[in-house]
């Protein structure tokens, strides 16, 4: 019902010449990838092959409406899905046209499905018509979708058409003009070494099995294939005999007779001088593979579709290549190391009410030689960018804060003209297109999605940070500076022992996190920690701001949820927080919002037990003994503790904790209080002793 009325809205908004295509810049990568989740479960639900065929031509970066972009793919997969019972989709990307500004994109979904005749044809693409009244009784549709992609195909100056052989299959394809983005893709090159090295890919699907041995092929390797585990055992043991072993397998998890893992244990079993190194090719969703992979010591999963970034990933850490040339949202390897060099030692205010995305950002800013400053939230910000001798060479602000939000700080400093041409970017987990017309309207440049892609952090910082004399300075001095030695000494302390990821938690891609900090185990590790810290009292505080009706404070814990679930790869929980968001945002009513908080628990509580359960054990901390009161720490101390409280913020608990020796010297008659109140999830009385212990100690 909701696709039924997405579809309406949009055609709607056709009909009005409301609907505008932006022109901004995209990664292609991400696109695709953001199709690839949203079609994968389904097509591996139905037992098929989901692939991408991506042209080496074709630009990563790009200017167009990636919102548009993808709808036009997933509206063609989705199709493709629901008429195919057997075989593979697959998603061709080439140029068609190109010169020094734009290329002409030729897309199109193929499925091996119940495919069209001429007649049927000729009713495509028009709004209210499918090609065959009973598809509409057995697979559902009301033929909008392929009459709004007709129209947004041709507002990008392209075209859309239709090839198909009833029941062989269909083709459905588009074209699309689109700019070339200056800053392009540093093109992956193993090292010399690697080339040459030979490698088995083992699919029973032909068409899969052909695309993986090319792409591994254009990476000049070696690349046999074989279609079944039979004949895979029969190539290895001739390969041998013959002194020109296979070095490296890619398995198909699923195959008739002899699947992927059962295959690799054969393999495993034989009596090999040196064993193959192998990887597990598995499609969407299909957790319980993990465990079984690691079982039998394969090094590596790709999760279908697989691009050639993927694979270029793979091949690196399968043979130890340096992380630095193949890491996703590596600098060296994606963005290039002088253009990110060219900005080194920018000052970047970062404003940020949350602990956990602090950490993220700033992990990721001074990883690359920004020097980053926090703001907790707008008032803060808008103080801060007053008082600075130097402007800020970039402003990154949340939209949703306490205090103050992000909109209202941005319309603030925007009323003084000499910060007008200071950029400002929107850090934001709302991605809809309304949201961004309230950030460009209250005088922002640009955005950058949350979870933070370093990616995308990265190329929005290139694109509107101004090189500065003598600012490589001043990251210098961050890096040397007594604090932030220490910081990373007790960083590398930290990677030296090696924490270990948590493992076959249900509903915590660990991957997907890990690569929101560049691959840094014990920082993602620190991420989980502050996770718990902050999630563990999430529901007790939502259920409070709902029973109470503070429908904003409930909108600001749900928005809260959603942006750090996603940060380490919590999906079901960043997307039932965000269901709940989305119900506060727009005015239901608040007797709806319990069924939604309990959807909310039932994967949010297990996951923070599961994550707990493989943490490492912190060591029992001393008690803090008296100190002596420096009274301007005091206030600051006390201050950040009311704010938090008035917050709702469990974090309250932890800042009691890194001040607990000011604290308890100072209110010695009135801690005790404030932390049992706390435990109980009664924020007002803490207040009220806090107040109370501020009152008794400024009596004369």
């Amino acid at each position: 019902l909701l696709g039924i009325i997405n579809d309406i809205l949009d055609y709607s908004k056709i009909e009005a010449g409301k609907l505008e295509i932006e022109h901004i810049e995209f990664t292609l990568d991400h696109v695709l990838q953001n199709v690839a989740n949203l079609i994968a479960e389904k097509s591996t639900a139905k037992g098929l092959e989901l692939l991408f065929d991506i042209d080496p031509a074709l630009p990563q970066r790009l200017v167009g409406d990636p919102l548009r972009l993808g709808q036009v793919l997933v509206n063609y997969a989705n199709n493709a899905v629901k008429f195919t019972e057997r075989g593979e989709v697959t998603i061709e990307m080439q140029v068609r046209e190109a010169d020094d500004r734009s290329v002409l994109l030729y897309g199109a979904v193929r499925d091996t499905g119940i495919g069209l005749t001429p007649e049927q044809m000729a009713k495509l693409f028009q709004s209210f018509q499918q090609a065959d009244a009973s598809t509409t009784r057995q697979y559902g549709g009301t033929g909008l979708g392929l009459a709004i992609t007709k129209q947004i195909a041709q507002m990008m100056g392209g075209e859309v058409g239709v090839e198909s052989v009833h029941g062989q299959g269909s083709t459905f394809w588009f074209t699309a003009r689109l700019g070339k983005n200056k800053s392009q893709v540093v093109p992956q090159l193993l090292r010399e070494d690697l080339e040459g090295k030979r490698i088995l890919v083992v699919d029973d699907n032909e068409a899969a099995r052909l695309l993986l041995g090319r792409l591994l092929t254009d990476l000049h390797l070696e690349v046999d294939t074989a279609r079944s585990g039979v004949q895979a055992l029969d190539m290895l043991d001739r390969a041998v005999a013959q002194g020109r072993p296979y070095e490296a397998l890619y398995l198909d998890w699923q195959m008739p007779g002899m699947n992927g893992i059962e295959l690799a244990e054969r393999v495993r079993q034989r009596p090999y001088d040196k064993m193959p190194r192998m990887v597990l090719v598995t499609g969407y969703g299909r957790e319980e593979v993990l465990k079984s992979a690691e079982d039998k010591k394969i090094e590596n999963v790709l999760v279908k579709p697989v691009n050639a970034s993927m694979l270029f990933d793979s091949v690196t850490r399968l043979f130890g290549q340096h992380e630095s040339h193949a890491a996703e949202g590596d600098d060296a390897g994606r963005t290039g190391e002088a253009p990110l060099a060219s900005i080194r030692g920018a000052r970047v205010l970062l404003v940020e009410d949350n602990d956990l995305n602090q950490e993220v950002a700033t992990e990721l800013l001074r990883g690359v030689g920004l020097v980053v400053e926090v703001a907790d939230n707008g008032q803060i910000a808008v103080e801060k960018v007053l008082a600075a001798d130097v402007p800020w060479d970039i402003v990154l602000m949340d939209m949703q804060m306490p205090v103050m939000d992000g909109l209202s700080a941005t319309r603030i400093i925007r009323e003084m003209p000499q910060f007008n041409s200071m950029p400002i970017l929107a850090m934001t987990a709302n991605a809809m297109q309304s949201d961004r017309e309230l950030c460009r309207a209250a005088g922002m440049n640009d955005h950058v999605a949350k979870p933070i892609e370093p990616q995308e952090l990265f190329q929005a910082l290139l694109k509107w940070i101004t090189p500065r004399e003598g600012a490589a300075a001043e990251a210098d001095a961050q890096d040397q500076a007594p604090g932030t030695a220490g910081l990373l000494a007790a960083q590398k302390a930290q990677e030296a022992q090696g924490p270990q990821l948590p493992e076959d938690i249900e509903g915590l891609d660990t991957a997907l996190g890990l690569k929101r900090v560049l691959g840094k185990v014990p920082r993602y590790v620190s991420m989980l920690e502050k996770y718990v810290a902050g999630q563990r009292t999430a529901v007790a505080q939502l259920r409070q701001a709902i029973a109470s009706e503070d429908r904003d404070t409930a909108l600001r814990l749900a928005h809260t949820t959603k942006g750090v679930s996603g940060n380490i790869g919590a999906t079901p929980v960043q997307q039932l927080a965000e269901a709940l968001e989305h119900a506060l945002k727009t005015g239901q009513p608040m007797a709806q919002m319990p069924a939604l908080v309990d959807a909310l628990q039932h994967k949010l509580e297990p996951l923070v037990q599961a994550i707990v359960a493989q943490l490492p054990q912190q060591a029992p901390q001393q008690a803090a003994g008296p100190v002596t009161i420096d009274q301007a720490q005091l206030t600051e101390v006390t201050g950040k503790l009311r704010s938090l409280l008035e917050d709702m913020d469990s974090d309250a608990s932890d800042w009691i904790e890194t001040h607990a020796g000011l604290l308890a010297t100072a209110y010695p008659d009135r801690l005790k209080t404030i932390q049992v109140a706390l435990g109980d999830f009664d924020f007002d009385v803490a207040i009220e002793q806090l107040d109370a212990a501020v009152a008794a100690r400024s009596e004369p």
